[in-house]
């Protein structure tokens, strides 16, 4: 046992003040000469030894008084048989949840305030010479500092500006960043204290195989850290979430009609009536609609729009509703509309009789309101080209080529073309009965140099159109651009009749040929099959070619291999393989926070200094790197939700929105019992506050205080005292 006043506990000295008393008192009586006192002499030799007794008992009543008020003056400390570290400098790392959940509010306070100021309260209790290190660990483990400092003042201002909203905790890999960071820091007393609303959502999935690995990490420190678990999350009933929105199609042009699908879920037990949900399109309020959502329920809203101008628009879905959580009521999504998407037809089989060329039936479906003469405007602006005057200015000018029928190219025209693919563009390449088979397998059919997915072995088919002819496979497609037909409503692709076609093989790469340049780059063979016939053979086939992406067709665009181009999926079908092939290969502007952000831009942006503004306001200067015939720029620092801005000179503003999933919108705690088995996996405690902490923290440096057991005592001994004076004294009524 130890004081922590230990020159009060010389207070017990006072027990010497009642004996002082009792021996003064009796040296006070005298001897009164009284001639009966002789009859008296039996009764007081019967009686001198109990008051004798009550005297003493009543003395060390008395004494013990003093004695136990001093102890509780200078507040004793049990401190067992270890040796307690008592003000020693500590190194400290707090873990500081930030995920959206802890924006919840309660009693118009979030619960992100109140763990701000329990870590800002411990920090400001460490000792002197004590290093401390915060943590967020909302969307990923991410340090404050660059390294831990002993300057708690600062630590605090910097808690001042912590920011919510970030995707879900990442538990594991923000306590093995903990870990690394206390092995590093310098003191030989460690703590590790995790602040957290311990949403059900993140510790449920802890699996016994990864608290193991917790475990052993902890076994093998030199030095083991005390771990504390400090819940500030209270039980929230209600909250309503926007758990996504999905686009009709990612790169919309000017006038096209846009859908827009959010679906909304309740995560509570309250139904909500007549909720509204509103429509923005750059900050536009366009649209409102009120929905019913029972409890524990999810439904869908649809909305329409039109941009009518091109670049980089926001649209966003929010719920007017008053529930716990108002982070996850709005979502946002970047749309870039487009103006016209640029695509060169290369007629190998040019005719001046109208729908006789290779091209003719396809310049129809990609252009009809142009060719029809309407007030409409297409998406598609077409130009139509002989194989001769296929040259690089053609190619640089256009987003998609596309080779219907054509025979054969020279060898700067494959050069030219790879060329283009290689640095980003678009190819599709119809069969037809011009081909060369021997030349494409030479050039673009070629194992290494080539760029078409897959070989030609011959012709197939019957070229009398009858009595047998093939169909595509109507079945459940998958590449964007045939998802379409997913619903029959929109078409059926078996209803198409195929006559001819070239049997595609596929292309063994064995290594570049003797005669191959080595710095000629090379192209890993992944052929996608999107399309079959029914007899198995494939009809189109999809590959990326360095930076661009190629879709080779095994039949023709015209009307004399199939009645395809007869057919009502024959337009929609067209242009949903020009917009995809235009679209797919420009990085998405929504992604998922912690993803890198990428845009293309034209070549020109190569010097120029370009701004990216993330959603906490801070500017950061990038600049793009050429790759092929355009320039690219990435940014991976996306951990935080919400809109990015790209600026520049010369460029048009683009905007980018990071999201994060919406898990933690399910606001239920961890269940007790579960939350019990964690803290007992990582032989910690856990507390309720940062006052309940530093009480813990107190006790593991001095050891536990027993003042106020003593404090019990001295009442009662005070009581005692007063019933014995009352008691031996004879007070009537007794």
């Amino acid at each position: 046992m130890t004081f922590l006043n230990g020159l009060l506990a010389f207070g017990a000295a006072a027990f010497s003040l009642p004996l002082i008393i009792h021996f003064l008192n009796r040296s006070r009586f005298r001897t009164v000469p009284w001639g009966a006192m002789h009859l008296l002499e039996s009764v007081v030799r019967m009686n001198n030894r109990r008051f004798h007794i009550e005297q003493i008992i009543l003395l060390i009543v008395r004494c013990a008084i003093p004695i136990l008020l001093a102890f509780c003056l200078a507040r004793p400390v049990l401190t067992g048989w270890r040796s307690l570290p008592g003000d020693v400098p500590n190194s400290t790392v707090i873990l500081l949840d930030n995920s959206y959940s802890m924006d919840a509010e309660q009693n118009n306070r979030s619960v992100l305030t109140t763990a701000i100021d329990d870590a800002s309260a411990i920090v400001n209790a460490l000792g002197r010479g004590s290093d401390v290190s915060v943590i967020t660990m909302g969307g990923g483990p991410r340090p404050m500092t660059d390294a831990p400092i002993v300057d708690s003042q600062m630590m605090t201002e910097r808690l001042k500006h912590v920011q919510g909203g970030y995707g879900a905790s990442r538990i594991v890999e923000s306590f093995e960043s903990a870990l690394g960071t206390l092995a590093g820091m310098s003191n030989a007393r460690r703590d590790l204290i995790l602040i957290s609303d311990f949403q059900r959502s993140d510790w449920e999935n802890l699996s016994s195989e990864t608290l193991r690995r917790l475990q052993a990490q902890l076994s093998d420190m030199p030095i083991r850290p005390s771990i504390t678990l400090l819940a500030v999350g209270r039980k929230i009933a209600n909250n309503l979430s926007v758990d996504s929105i999905v686009l009709s199609t990612q790169t919309p042009g000017v006038g096209q009609q846009l859908q827009i699908r959010a679906t909304l879920r309740n995560h509570g037990q309250k139904t909500y009536s007549g909720l509204p949900v509103i429509f923005r399109a750059d900050g536009a309020q366009l649209e409102a609609t009120q929905i019913t959502l029972p409890a524990r329920s999810t439904t869908q809203v649809l909305f329409t729009h039109a941009f009518k101008r091109p670049g980089s628009h926001l649209v966003d879905v929010e719920a007017v509703v008053d529930d716990g959580l108002k982070t996850d009521n709005r979502m946002t999504a970047s749309v870039p509309v487009i103006q016209h998407i640029k695509v060169l037809l290369v007629d190998g089989k040019p005719s001046a009789v109208p729908l006789e060329s290779g091209t003719a039936f396809l310049a129809v479906a990609l252009t009809p309101f142009t060719l029809g003469r309407t007030k409409l405007s297409d998406l598609i602006q077409t130009r139509t080209i002989t194989v001769q005057e296929l040259n690089q200015l053609a190619l640089s000018e256009s987003r998609v080529v596309v080779l219907a029928n054509v025979p054969a190219l020279s060898g700067e025209q494959v050069a030219q073309l790879m060329s283009y693919v290689r640095g980003g563009g678009s190819l599709l390449a119809f069969s037809g009965d011009q081909v060369n088979i021997s030349t494409y397998n030479q050039t673009l059919c070629h194992p290494t140099r080539g760029i078409l997915p897959m070989q030609i072995e011959a012709i197939a088919g019957n070229s009398d159109q009858v009595p047998t002819s093939s169909h595509i496979v109507a079945q459940h497609f998958d590449y964007p651009a045939l998802q379409l037909f997913n619903d029959r409503a929109n078409g059926n692709l078996g209803d198409v009749e195929i006559w001819k076609w070239l049997r595609l093989k596929a292309v063994t790469v064995a290594g570049p040929s003797a005669g191959s340049s080595s710095s000629q780059p090379l192209d890993t063979r992944q052929p996608r099959i999107i399309a079959r016939l029914d007899n198995g053979d494939p009809l189109m086939v999809q590959q990326r070619v360095g930076n661009g992406i190629v879709i080779q067709v095994a039949t023709s665009c015209a009307a004399d291999w199939s009645n395809f181009p007869m057919r009502p999926v024959y337009v929609p079908l067209m242009q949903q393989l020009i917009a995809t092939m235009a679209s797919e290969l420009t990085p998405p502007c929504n992604i998922q926070t912690g993803e890198p952000l990428a845009a293309i831009l034209p070549k020109e942006a190569e010097d120029l200094p370009l701004s990216l503004t993330t959603p906490d306001g801070i500017r950061h200067t990038i600049r793009a790197t050429p790759v092929g015939n355009h320039c690219v720029i990435q940014f991976s620092g996306t951990q935080q939700p919400g809109i990015y801005r790209l600026t520049g000179p010369g460029i048009k503003p683009r905007s980018f929105v990071a999201r994060t999933d919406r898990t933690e919108s399910d606001l239920r705690l961890v269940d007790s019992d579960r939350l019990d088995s964690v803290t007992s996996a990582l032989e910690s405690r856990r507390v309720r506050s940062a006052n309940e902490y530093l009480q813990l923290d107190s006790r593991r440096r001095h050891g536990r205080e027993v003042w106020r057991p003593l404090l019990f005592g001295l009442l009662l001994f005070l009581f005692i005292e007063l019933v014995l004076q009352r008691r031996f004294a004879k007070v009537p009524g007794q």
